[in-house]
């Protein structure tokens, strides 16, 4: 019989924590992910402008170098790519004729800003489409083809992000790098309370289980002698009847009582009574199988529970042995010699085929005959 305490509790206990747990993990890719979703979208986003800004961009220089380029005006053209990469956001910039001849090329030096025309021009080859855009994380460079009822050549354009677009990619980086270090930190806090109350459940389950291990103990248990008491010989006796049912086999129920124990508690006092009773405790578990049942259940009464070897005259010669090892002196510590005699009662089953509680009767019954014949012998009880 075991008794089960707070188990309910532990389990949801355990369940709040491994749902915390399973938040946090949450918490932290969720989190991860909209990052991740959001640096996408913030890329197209940059790079959409990006594109935007370049077809503006070389729309209006292809319409503001289309006469230099038919009347091959070299100085006017260099002078209006110039004024075109004095915006800061063009990297590049080239005009080629319809043969693909470089016409006049400028570019920006990504340190140091300074602009540097090209004029060892070699000739390029344009695309087959009539404007064509290729970007990347940094820039985007655009080919748009140059007509004036026919075509007359090309104009390629590289441009880079604007100053502000540069700032708020870092700054969308730094708080990228805050929340996920704030989140980071709120995992770490989580995981160290969850340990810390896991330890702490672990304390109380251990507690709980010493507590229910005392309330069983309490329970079925003789507080004196250690011995089971009337609760869990009842419910030994009920599961032999059990067992005989099943098998056929029969068990034996002796009531005892000791002889002369009332003289030494009014002698010597309750002190070298309990010490006596928890002596005849440990004779009793001595004489019989460990498959048996010796139980106090009040006083100086002792009950033996026989449920191997008592066929025929099996369980007399036990209670042989029990009464030999009951009449032997105890010798206290200030040299005094007690000593004790035992009376007896027995019911067997199942020719007592009656309850627990009243076979237990029963035997008291049979005791008490034996007791009053003043023999040294046991009685055994006839329904």
């Amino acid at each position: 019989m075991k008794v089960e305490v707070y188990r309910r509790s532990r389990i949801s206990t355990r369940s709040l924590l491994k749902g915390t747990g399973y938040i946090a993990i949450g918490t932290i890719v969720f989190t991860l992910i909209a990052l991740w979703l959001f640096d996408l979208r913030a890329r197209d986003i940059r790079i959409s402008g990006r594109e935007s800004t370049s077809q503006m961009m070389a729309d209006g220089i292809a319409i503001a170098i289309q006469d230099d380029v038919i009347a091959r005006n070299f100085a006017q053209l260099e002078s209006r790519l110039r004024q075109a990469i004095s915006d800061p956001q063009v990297l590049s910039i080239m005009v080629a004729d319809f043969d693909g001849v470089v016409l006049s090329e400028m570019q920006r030096d990504t340190l140091t800003g300074e602009i540097k025309p090209t004029y060892s021009y070699k000739k390029t080859t344009a695309p087959s489409a009539e404007e064509s855009v290729d970007s990347n994380n940094l820039s985007t460079t655009r080919w748009l083809a140059l007509k004036a009822g026919v075509p007359i050549g090309g104009l390629k354009l590289e441009i880079t992000s604007k100053l502000i677009d540069d700032k708020l990619i870092d700054l969308r980086r730094d708080v990228s790098i805050a929340l996920l270090g704030a989140c980071l930190i709120l995992f770490a806090s989580i995981g160290l309370v969850l340990r810390r109350t896991h330890s702490l459940i672990r304390v109380e389950e251990a507690l709980m289980d010493g507590k229910s291990e005392a309330l069983e103990k309490i329970a079925f248990n003789d507080h004196l002698t250690g011995l089971p008491n009337r609760l869990l010989l009842l419910d030994r006796i009920g599961q032999a009847i059990v067992f005989s049912d099943r098998s056929g086999k029969n068990f034996v129920l002796c009531f005892m009582d000791l002889n002369g124990f009332k003289l030494i508690n009014d002698n010597y006092g309750h002190d070298i009574g309990d010490l006596v009773l928890k002596e005849v405790a440990t004779r009793l578990k001595d004489s019989v199988r460990a498959s048996d049942t010796v139980a106090r259940i009040g006083g100086d009464e002792f009950v033996l529970l026989l449920v191997e070897g008592v066929d025929g005259d099996g369980f007399e010669i036990v209670l042989d042995r029990v009464k030999k090892s009951i009449h032997q002196p105890i010798r206290l510590l200030s040299g005094n010699i007690l000593q004790v005699g035992i009376s007896i009662g027995v019911t067997t089953y199942p020719i007592d085929h009656s309850s627990p509680s009243d076979m237990l009767k029963h035997a008291d019954q049979a005791m008490y005959q034996a007791k009053r014949s003043k023999e040294d012998k046991f009685r055994i009880y006839k329904p």
